[in-house]
């Protein structure tokens, strides 16, 4: 049995995106807090800006045969691990076999950076850094930074993996220099990288709030003077264009 719970396709572009359970941080601001599901569906994607909204949480998981067997009439192009955190299920190694060796995918991992991947068989990294600052990394995510910073640059330095990197501009909590410190930790490995700064979306039952578009467009100016490849997600609500659609699988 694996830990894939969902499976969205762009027949567009020929994208699969494998949704996983199970994460080996205990992050309190986490978007699967609010929707497990994929956030580009037409049903889940004006909910998530809702504060108090909560959606349903992975009913059943798919045996390895009824994965493959979703998987196979679909003309996959580059297939997307996402989470929760892929690298928890003990599957994975047998679904990155499947789609390098008998589908030819191009495979993007998403990941907190906790474990490093088997880099053979994915070509691109997108790195989420919760924080820089060890005592904010811990209240944020339960655990400590340093083998995580350690994984970054071990990823950084290699010549066959693409890597990309996020944060989320919490208000408050990942501030405005705390996200700047983690540009200058990224410039400090490789100045070329790029970063994406996310807009917190707020979760039930915790303080903090969403930014302004304004603060997160000041923000991500700023982060360029020392980062120059930085972009950002402003989450105005739902208003921002979808590069392309998807649909549901599984």
């Amino acid at each position: 049995m694996t830990r894939n719970y969902h499976i969205t396709f762009s027949r567009e572009h020929g994208i699969c995106c494998l949704f996983f359970w199970g994460c080996n941080l205990g992050c309190r601001i986490c978007l699967l807090q609010k929707e497990a599901f994929d956030c580009h569906l037409p049903e889940t994607r004006l909910k998530i800006y809702d504060p108090d909204y909560t959606g349903e949480r992975p009913e059943r998981f798919l045996a390895l045969s009824e994965l493959t067997r979703f998987l196979d009439p679909l003309p996959l192009k580059r297939t997307i691990l996402m989470g929760a955190e892929p690298l928890c299920d003990p599957r994975l190694p047998d679904i990155l076999g499947y789609l390098k060796e008998e589908r030819h995918s191009a495979v993007t991992l998403l990941t907190n950076g906790k474990a490093l991947p088997p880099f053979s068989l994915v070509d691109e990294v997108i790195f989420s850094l919760k924080a820089l600052e060890p005592s904010l990394h811990r209240d944020y995510t339960g655990d400590d930074n340093r083998e995580i910073l350690e994984n970054f640059r071990a990823i950084a330095v290699r010549e066959d993996i693409s890597l990309q990197t996020e944060t989320v501009f919490i208000p408050g909590y990942v501030d405005e220099g705390e996200v700047l410190d983690i540009a200058t930790f990224i410039a400090s490995v490789d100045p070329t990288l790029p970063l994406r700064i996310d807009a917190y979306l707020p979760v039930s039952g915790l303080p903090w709030r969403a930014p302004e578009s304004w603060q997160i467009e000041a923000l991500a100016e700023k982060a360029r003077a020392i980062l120059p490849n930085t972009t950002f997600l402003h989450g105005r609500g739902g208003e921002e264009v979808l590069a392309y659609e998807v649909e549901r699988i599984f």
